[in-house]
């Protein structure tokens, strides 16, 4: 379901804007013509910075239009935090957008 895919340069590539600049480390573009930013971490990024990215993003998604999704993923065999999801998830998600 993945037209094309591009990993984000960090401080240089694409930014959602706000209190702070977050750069989404995987931008994907489907069959369908849906963009999804994806910021994918582990367990040692369980913290309130990711907490924060995952508002701007949810925030960023919601304005964007219907075709704009952003996901913060996390491992399989951890829990993600409120709002993240783990990478069987996503990627079921990702199947159908």
């Amino acid at each position: 379901n993945v037209r094309w895919w591009h990993r984000n340069i960090e401080r240089k590539g694409f930014a959602i804007n706000g209190p702070f600049n977050h750069y989404p480390d995987f931008i994907v573009m489907t069959t369908s013509g849906t963009v999804v930013l994806v910021e994918p971490k582990g367990q040692q990024l369980k913290n309130d910075d990711s907490r924060r990215k995952i508002r701007l993003g949810q925030k960023w998604a919601s304005l964007a239009g219907d075709k704009f999704r952003y996901y913060m993923v996390f491992q399989d065999g951890v829990t993600p935090l409120e709002g993240a999801l783990t990478q069987s998830q996503f990627f079921s998600i990702l199947e159908q957008l």
